[in-house]
């Protein structure tokens, strides 16, 4: 009776076993019976948007970019995958909306600068010999045109070609201080606005941008505003005995050779002093500004 006993209670622990696997199981097919359900809708919402979006293939493609018509290939538009232009003709988006009646596609850009980027997509760096090379306005209204297509290897290579146009001469940042009466000292730049004074409310900001400075000297002036340099070479230029009261900024810019001697105001958390996109290691900072500058966090 024993013997018999085990084996029902052995019987019946593997009749358990089973029907709880059985129930497993059918948890898993129900699982994986719902993921199939998920994954088949999930197609057929991609299908359906692949026929609703426009596949271009080799063909022309019409633009009217502000009003001027070009007509190019997708290859050549999408050259640059990453780029705007490069994205919204890669087959992937329903570009209905941007239709004319025309059939051509609309883009709220100026079309008298489309042509150079259209002819950059086309030949690469053999189209900028045929840039408006004279013309410092046109190259930085390309820039900018170029900036809005995320076109990166265009803005890398009109950025140098802006800062060879637009020389800043030493007069041009020759300050000078202008007296009143005996208590009263005011400090000017070259265009006459007023940039420091011992007891005058300075202007707001002095801004250089895509700017040639190189060995400039900017000596003994205490900066009461703001002073922001943005993607200037600044190589060789030196900053003598200044004093930066507010925030100072160089972003973007080449720095090599620079100087800072006697320099104060660098170091500071009462205002923003950002180095952001520039090198510094090759700049000249005296004493011990270079590791103050690190230890907060000014400079990596």
């Amino acid at each position: 009776m024993s013997s018999l006993n085990s084996d029902i209670n052995t019987a019946t622990g593997i009749v358990k076993q089973v029907v709880e696997q059985v129930a497993k199981d059918r948890e898993q097919l129900e699982e994986d019976r719902k993921k199939c359900e998920e994954d088949k809708q999930k197609w057929e919402e991609e299908k359906a948007k692949m026929k609703n979006t426009f596949i271009f293939h080799g063909q022309v493609i019409d633009l009217n970019v502000g009003g001027s018509h070009y007509s190019t290939s997708r290859s050549t538009l999408t050259k640059y995958p990453e780029s705007m232009l490069g994205v919204m003709f890669s087959g992937r988006h329903d570009l209905e909306a941007m239709k004319c009646s025309d059939g051509s596609f609309f883009i709220d850009r100026d079309g008298t600068y489309f042509r150079h980027i259209l002819n950059y997509l086309r030949d690469g760096e053999d189209a900028i010999e045929f840039f408006p090379m004279q013309s410092p306005e046109i190259l930085r209204q390309l820039l900018h045109e170029a900036k809005y297509y995320q076109l990166e290897c265009l803005v890398t290579v009109l950025i140098p070609l802006v800062r060879r146009y637009s020389v800043v001469s030493q007069d041009d940042i020759s300050f000078k201080f202008i007296r009143s009466n005996s208590s009263y000292c005011r400090m000017t730049d070259y265009s006459g606005e007023s940039v420091c004074s011992t007891n005058f409310e300075s202007k707001q900001v002095i801004s250089y941008q895509l700017k040639n400075m190189k060995g400039l000297l900017f000596s003994n002036v205490r900066f009461l505003h703001p002073l922001s340099f943005i993607n200037c070479d600044l190589s060789n230029a030196s900053f003598d005995n200044c004093y930066f009261e507010s925030d100072v900024i160089f972003k973007d810019c080449i720095l090599d050779g620079t100087k800072f001697n006697s320099v104060y105001g660098l170091v500071t958390n009462s205002h923003n002093v950002s180095f952001t996109g520039s090198r510094t290691d090759s700049i000249y900072f005296d004493m011990n500004l270079k590791e103050a500058l690190h230890s907060a966090g000014k400079i990596n």
